[in-house]
């Protein structure tokens, strides 16, 4: 109430009295609310509801007084009391939150239904509110919504939302959509922000109408303007497919980030739809996003880092990066034991025995690419201990050894006498491991030909190389036989 206008009555006022009155309305009107509690006081004193009423204004606002919520409550009271229409819903708004007096829902639902006889818009849908909710007081619906419709069919659009809730749930008041909808479309004219996403929702999804995306982009656009969260995910969907609106990767990224900043939940989803598409980049940008406020996502990390690991196979200079970035932070997550709260104990177990050697397995590949032999041999060890039953993890780990055995053969060249043999030696004890790992790589590999195959005639060169012959070969592929 930032002016107050009042009706003059002079019948009954003598002209000192009403010059009085007349100073404390401009006192009021002018801002100078210092004066206006002093010169509304006697009024209210002497049982001036209308004085009484916006004492307690001024006290609940504090605006030229110590603001006092109990004094409020008392002013308040006693216009209430002579049936003031604001004063009653005030009083009631005062038990409903527990300020200036306990908290009542049962004085604050008597104090509504009385400012609501008088058609007290905002007593009410609040009238209404308690009765839906019936704490503390009887639960009635169908009461609650008829309360909802008055208020709404007076312009209210905290009512209108309320009535299209009703009304679309059937909740008090026969089911229908339709209408709802319509109410839906009176709050949202007046800017109300949870309106204006609903309705948004459901012409994206076609409830109560036929889909309309355009209409749905519309809807959300004004609630996102509002700082929607919901809002801004679901217009950015639209802007990201280009479903009834242009399509913008750029807009609808920025507005993925501000949802993420603001924590909506489903930007994840987001995340992972961007790398089906192959949108990388926009993958990366809205993962940091989300991130920064959610770093203990193992499971988006590990999708995040395991999606890059397969990309750098064919773009390692792109994608490398990311990987070891996303992938060594979900590694220090599992081996960490940051178990996620939407996972139980037995989830969160076949989790970390999944993905740790996964994760670690490409990783290593990417190490072993850029020529960080010890890195990937490192990793490629943490596999086979993790998940021994691996043959990939056996197979990568073989090919660091055979890396390391051509480094010290080549070495070996130039030099001679016991120093060529002590080289040479140890070139084949790295050769021998290759022979043992990739034994136990081939005996696991039972279904996957497309790698026991290849891998087979590698090693029965290597076997033949290293000790002559064939002899001894079936034995070792049997030892370690699955």
């Amino acid at each position: 109430m930032k002016r107050f206008f009042a009706l003059l009555i002079a019948a009954g006022m003598s002209g000192s009295v009403l010059a009085g009155w007349e100073e404390a309305v401009n006192a009021y009107n002018s801002g100078d609310y210092a004066t206006a509690a002093k010169e509304f006081r006697p009024f209210a004193e002497q049982g001036q509801a209308t004085a009484q009423y916006i004492l307690g204004w001024i006290y609940q606002t504090g605006d030229g007084v110590k603001q006092d919520y109990s004094e409020s409550a008392k002013w308040y009271a006693k216009a209430a009391d002579k049936g003031n229409a604001d004063a009653q819903y005030a009083v009631g708004s005062y038990y409903m939150t527990g300020v200036g007096v306990p908290q009542d829902n049962r004085q604050a639902m008597l104090w509504f239904r009385k400012a609501a006889d008088q058609g007290k818009a905002p007593a009410q849908y609040l009238l209404g509110y308690l009765l839906a909710r019936g704490e503390g007081i009887d639960h009635n619906e169908a009461e609650s919504s008829s309360w909802y419709l008055k208020a709404a069919v007076q312009g209210y659009a905290e009512a209108q939302y309320a009535y299209a809730l009703a009304l679309a749930a059937g909740a008090g008041v026969e089911k229908d959509e339709q209408a709802a909808n319509e109410w839906l479309r009176k709050a949202a004219d007046q800017k109300h922000t949870e309106a204006a996403y609903l309705l948004g929702w459901n012409y994206e999804k076609g409830v109560g109408m036929l889909p309309d995306y355009a209409q749905a982009a519309k809807w959300y656009r004004q609630a996102a303007d509002a700082h929607h969260v919901e809002a801004l995910y679901h217009l950015a969907t639209l802007l990201r497919d280009g479903r009834g609106v242009a399509k913008d990767d750029a807009q609808a990224l920025e507005l993925f980030r501000k949802a993420a900043e603001a924590g909506q939940a489903a930007t994840p989803a987001a995340i992972d739809e961007y790398l089906k598409s192959s949108r990388f980049d926009n993958a990366f940008a809205l993962a940091d996003t989300w991130l920064a406020k959610n770093p203990d996502d193992v499971q988006l990390l590990t999708v995040l880092g395991v999606s890059a690991a397969n990309e750098a196979r064919s773009d390692p200079a792109r994608f490398s990066g990311p990987a070891r970035s996303y992938g060594d932070r979900a590694i220090a997550l599992i081996q960490g034991d940051k178990q996620p709260a939407s996972m139980d104990e037995a989830q969160w177990n076949e989790y970390r025995t999944r993905w740790l050697p996964q994760l670690h397995l490409r990783l290593g590949v990417i190490s072993q690419k850029s020529g960080q032999i010890e890195d990937a041999r490192e990793r490629f060890t943490k596999v086979t201990q993790i998940d021994p039953k691996d043959p990939y993890g056996w197979y990568f780990l073989g090919q660091t050894h055979f890396s390391e055995y051509e480094k010290i053969n080549a070495a070996s060249k130039g030099l001679d006498g016991p120093s060529k043999s002590e080289s040479v030696a140890k070139a084949f004890a790295q050769l021998d491991r290759v022979i043992e790992y990739y034994a136990r790589a081939i005996g696991l590999a039972a279904g996957k030909e497309d790698l026991r195959e290849p891998l087979l005639r590698d090693l029965q060169g290597i076997y033949e190389f290293r000790n002559g012959s064939r002899m001894g070969f079936d034995d070792l592929l049997a030892k370690y036989r699955e």
